[in-house]
């Protein structure tokens, strides 16, 4: 299979008047400078207006992107700099610094946009990428994502070449590593291409400023002002008081769900799931495991358990997926079904309490959930609530989190509700395998794993993975989470935000 994303075009345009402590040569810095005196003459009757964002930053970590570990920190990354592809709402990698990539096999192949300039004014080459991606490989925030990075060398004209243990057709999706010039990784502030660099320091914190090389005009930020907090317990007061423009919140406790501030939603690829026990009840039979999925009301568990910050799915893909577009995504609960399923199997035999039986015994199943985790306590009781009504009866176990991470080793469960955040090619085999990642006595579905790992080699055919993934149901997906970025009633702009990047459309505020 060949895939190829095509390049989208970019003209390269300078900003007037923003050359401040940027580290240029005499020739950039010239030419920068007699393009802001020509839009001086060409205006002069025009007042620039500044404006500026404020954020925060933790002061005892660092700004570095192979060094810095806080959440927030992290997400400044994208502020400073770019990467081979940017992930739009949908996971479609957009040619950003690659001006094409294709996949053959396990090898990707990626042509650099040899335009593109650095702060300092040299151009992006090959040797600046392979060592980019050798730093990110050992750094935790994406060394995960790049495991199955097996070898990468220079080719010809400016070219990249990675060469993968397995093939991987969506692995394009990964490359969102930083580019960082050759050397300079272990500076403070490693040189880049993004669209703001470190200009400068004031009272509380660190200054940012509009790279005036970048490619995309910067129409609106000039100042990004950086202010140093300790953690993030306080940002929800700096945003109300003021002192803060702009926050993001995984909403992984529900601190910021109900903010009286202006928000927006940012879909996560992170899916909770219920998890079942191939060894327990009925859970080897695939009709079982259906009937379950199909009596859970999805709509309730977003609505009540996740207050509307979620998005409800039958399948194990995001369904904001680009490649979701060929798939009904539709979560409609269907009783009759699940009770037919039941039927089938011969559970018909109720006691008088409404539950069934087998061999005269009631059917009763543990649901297991970590007690720390306010969303899924709530989930596990509306889904306890919803079994009743196909006369499966279910009894929540709650248990501190390394009770219930040593009840998941050691099989003590019939279901459970998990979390896992999917890496950007969509994988979710770590799932799939009894013993493996998360797979814990996941049932085994010998066809699925060979559909799967054809879509994984080729990235086609989602739609025959999802249908097969229906009928066998080796877990059952219940939600993608949301986050939110939150900002002043004030703040202007028509924000677009993904879990990758937080300020996805600045330059365009």
């Amino acid at each position: 299979m060949k895939l190829k994303i095509i390049f989208l075009a970019v003209a390269a345009v300078m900003l007037a008047g923003c050359t401040a402590m940027v580290d240029l040569s005499d020739q950039q810095f010239d030419r920068v400078m007699t393009q802001s005196r020509q839009s001086s003459q060409e205006t002069p009757a025009a007042a620039s207006v500044t404006a500026e964002l404020r954020l925060a930053y933790v002061m005892s970590d660092s700004l570095n992107p192979f060094k810095c570990e806080s959440q927030i920190n992290q997400e400044l990354i994208d502020l400073m700099y770019d990467s081979l592809v940017k992930l739009d709402k949908t996971w479609y990698p957009q040619n950003l610094l690659a001006q094409e990539i294709t996949m053959e096999g396990k090898t990707c192949r990626i042509r650099l946009n040899s335009q593109v300039q650095f702060t300092d004014g040299s151009l992006i080459t090959a040797r600046d990428v392979l060592y980019s991606l050798e730093s990110a490989m050992g750094q935790g925030l994406w060394s995960s994502s790049l495991a199955n990075v097996a070898s990468y060398r220079q080719g010809e004209d400016n070219t990249v070449e990675i060469d993968l243990f397995s093939a991987d057709g969506n692995f394009p999706a990964l490359l969102t590593f930083p580019i960082v010039k050759d050397g300079t990784a272990g500076n403070e502030f490693p040189v880049g291409t993004g669209k703001y660099y470190v200009s400068g320091t004031w009272e509380k914190g660190i200054l940012l400023s509009p790279n005036p090389l970048y490619f995309e005009e910067i129409k609106t930020i000039e100042t990004v002002r950086l202010t140093g907090v300790s953690d993030a317990d306080g940002l929800t007061f700096s945003l109300k008081s003021g002192e803060l423009d702009y926050i993001y919140s995984d909403l992984s406790t529900p601190e910021l769900s109900n903010m009286s501030t202006s928000s927006v939603p940012v879909t996560l690829n992170n899916l909770v799931y219920v998890g079942v026990n191939a060894g327990r009840s009925f859970f080897s039979q695939s009709n079982f495991r259906r009937a379950i999925s199909l009596a859970i009301n999805r709509d309730e568990i977003v609505s009540k358990a996740y207050v509307s910050r979620a998005i409800g799915t039958i399948y194990p893909f995001n369904p904001e997926f680009y490649q979701m577009e060929e798939v009904d995504t539709t979560t409609q609960r269907n009783l009759t079904l699940a009770r037919e399923l039941l039927d089938e199997m011969g559970l018909t035999e109720k006691n008088d309490q409404g539950f069934r039986l087998s061999r005269g015994n009631e059917i009763t199943l543990s649901l297991l959930i970590n007690s720390e985790n306010a969303y899924r306590n709530s989930a596990a009781t509306l889904i306890a609530e919803q079994l009743e009504q196909i006369g499966i009866r279910v009894n929540v176990v709650s248990k501190s989190f390394d009770k219930y991470q040593s009840s998941l080793t050691i099989d003590d469960y019939d279901m459970y509700i998990g979390e896992i955040r999917l890496r950007d090619n969509m994988d979710f085999s770590t799932l799939l395998t009894a013993g493996y990642g998360l797979g814990y006595n996941t049932p085994y579905c010998e066809e699925l794993t060979d559909i799967y790992g054809d879509y994984r080699e080729s990235g086609e055919n989602i739609a025959g993975v999802c249908d097969r993934f229906y009928t066998d149901m080796p877990f059952i997906p219940l939600v993608f989470r949301q986050g939110i970025v939150s900002f002043n009633r004030e703040f202007g702009a028509e924000v677009v935000a993904t879990q990758q990047d937080i300020f996805y459309n600045i330059v365009q505020w």
